[in-house]
């Protein structure tokens, strides 16, 4: 990817995060300066999980935990439920959204960035 679409991610993402004024995320104001920092986090964590398997958790939307082993590494996923390569059917996440696979259950799951917890552990 290149530079320009990397950067534009991260600041659809942080603009996610900033919608309202003043900022909340999970239950704390935050400024535009954090909600970069907070996007440049999540690239990194994109980033990981392109090259390999994480454990981490996150709030779902009905306020339980969710603890997910996910991947982006398209090795590791099935190819029936790899994204198409013609663009055709691909399916661009919501900004403020992360997108992953769920080796655990199968199957493309995802959570806003604000109701991410934390990494549990990289798994081998």
């Amino acid at each position: 990817m290149n530079d320009i679409k990397k950067l534009r991610r991260l600041m659809r993402a942080a603009h996610a995060m900033q919608k309202s004024n003043p900022v909340i995320l999970r239950g704390v104001s935050i400024t535009q300066s954090q909600a970069v920092k907070y996007a440049w986090w999540f690239e990194s964590f994109r980033l990981k999980l392109q090259n390999g398997t994480y454990r981490f958790s996150y709030f779902k939307t009905d306020g339980s935990i969710r603890e997910a082993t996910g991947t982006l590494n398209f090795e590791l996923i099935p190819e029936e439920h790899r994204p198409k390569t013609d663009g055709s059917t691909t399916k661009k996440p919501a900004p403020g959204v992360f997108t992953y696979y769920d080796l655990v259950a199968h199957g493309w799951r995802s959570f806003r960035y604000d109701n991410f917890i934390g990494f549990i552990t990289q798994v081998h």
